[in-house]
């Protein structure tokens, strides 16, 4: 700091293990460090289809895809078949439920859906989108969602992690997430 009157000084002593004292004050009781968390494996999932561009019709715009009334929220995750293929056993068999955490502590029932298991849905079709669209993104009824507004925001993907079979949790990830785990994990 530079400053023209000091008015008083403090001598502080610098930590070399910041991290070890705190590990070893927060080892005294039932608070775990994130990496500590029993999570199986993670997954990165993107917001968008090829060529980061949210289809109109498809993905979190599938509320506005035609065929048959749909309801203002329903969406579903795009898995890639690249996820699939290099981990074959992350999410259960197509169809079989499984319980889904959002960073608020809400609990969803969701399953993997559509041929190939291309999609990741909430139960009720709505939740999921609800979530997505309305708290998150605040994205009014009826507007489509486009890949310039998730880079407005600074997200286009999602980030899950295995807690057990059955157990899953979800939370957003920076613009360029998706790419990064592909280039490592997936090509």
């Amino acid at each position: 700091f530079n400053t023209s009157s000091i008015l008083e000084e403090i001598n502080i002593r610098i930590l070399n293990e910041p991290f070890g004292v705190l590990r070893d004050f927060f080892a005294k009781t039932d608070l775990l460090f994130e990496e500590e968390k029993r999570i199986l494996d993670t997954v990165f999932l993107p917001l968008y289809g090829s060529k980061q561009k949210v289809y109109p019709k498809s993905g979190l715009n599938q509320w506005n895809a035609g065929g048959r009334d749909r309801h203002e929220n329903e969406v579903y995750i795009p898995i890639p078949l690249k996820i699939h293929q290099r981990f074959p056993s992350f999410f259960p068999d197509r169809d079989t439920p499984f319980d889904l955490r959002l960073p608020t502590g809400k609990i969803l029932q969701t399953k993997v859906c559509q041929q190939g298991g291309k999609a990741l849905m909430s139960y009720s079709n709505r939740d999921l989108g609800y979530w997505i669209l309305r708290d998150v993104l605040n994205l009014p009824v009826g507007e489509l969602l486009t890949y310039d507004k998730l880079s407005e925001i600074g997200i286009d993907s999602v980030r899950i992690d295995k807690i057990d079979e059955l157990e899953y949790e979800i939370n957003f990830s920076f613009i360029g997430a998706f790419e990064d785990f592909q280039k490592n994990y997936l090509l």
